[in-house]
């Protein structure tokens, strides 16, 4: 073997090596960061999405079940409603939030029979489940549907949260919402039905 052919070889395999070692074509990517994988939903090609709500309350060693649902709306400037339900002591009771524009509305039943309006930094959102700090990945999971990223960490008022972002879409599929004993749990099934969300009639709502 001439000397040019074995410079070629030599060359060949050192860049063979390199590519190895800096991870060159063919060598998996690992999962994107805790951080990118919260907020893809933020990026991706969603305007809505609607979720179910479940979970459990406690307060003086009183635990009860909620159930309800709420919708997301990804288009600016983001918008989120919720409503859940529960029994407490044989009596329905109910509780409804519309986070819509810096402010927060709720209803209540029993209640006063009007919207509670307030200013708010805080208000459920799209942005809401982006956290802020203590990011960390967890892993991936199988869920109903699809393959996701499941990653925590906490929003800007110090809760923690768990999200599960679906991998081919970045579509959120399930996020967990914990607080001592209180949990929520949030499972998407539906998204880009054209949800619109908007603040109660003027006439039905009162300062808080």
């Amino acid at each position: 073997m001439t000397r040019p052919a074995i410079r070629r070889l030599a060359v060949i395999f050192l860049v063979a090596v390199a590519l190895a070692a800096c991870g060159g074509p063919g060598t998996p990517l690992g999962p994107p960061s805790a951080k990118d994988i919260l907020a893809k939903p933020l990026h991706a090609n969603l305007k809505d999405a609607h979720f179910i709500v479940t979970g459990k309350f406690t307060e003086q060693s009183v635990s009860v079940d909620l159930a309800g649902d709420g919708e997301l709306v990804y288009k600016a400037p983001g918008a989120g409603r919720f409503k859940f339900q529960t029994t407490v002591a044989g009596r329905k009771i109910s509780y409804e939030d519309i986070s819509i524009n810096g402010k927060d509305y709720t209803f209540s039943d029993p209640g006063t029979g009007k919207w509670t309006s307030r200013t708010t930094t805080s208000g459920l959102g799209p942005a809401s489940f982006s956290g802020v700090s203590d990011f960390k990945y967890v892993g991936e999971e199988n869920l109903a549907k699809g393959k996701a990223w499941h990653a925590t960490a906490k929003d800007k008022d110090g809760n923690a949260f768990e999200g599960w972002i679906r991998e081919s879409d970045g579509y959120p599929l399930k996020y967990l919402i914990a607080q001592q004993s209180n949990a929520l749990t949030l499972t998407f099934d539906k998204f880009n039905a054209g949800v619109t969300i908007s603040p109660p009639p003027a006439s039905q709502v009162v300062q808080g």
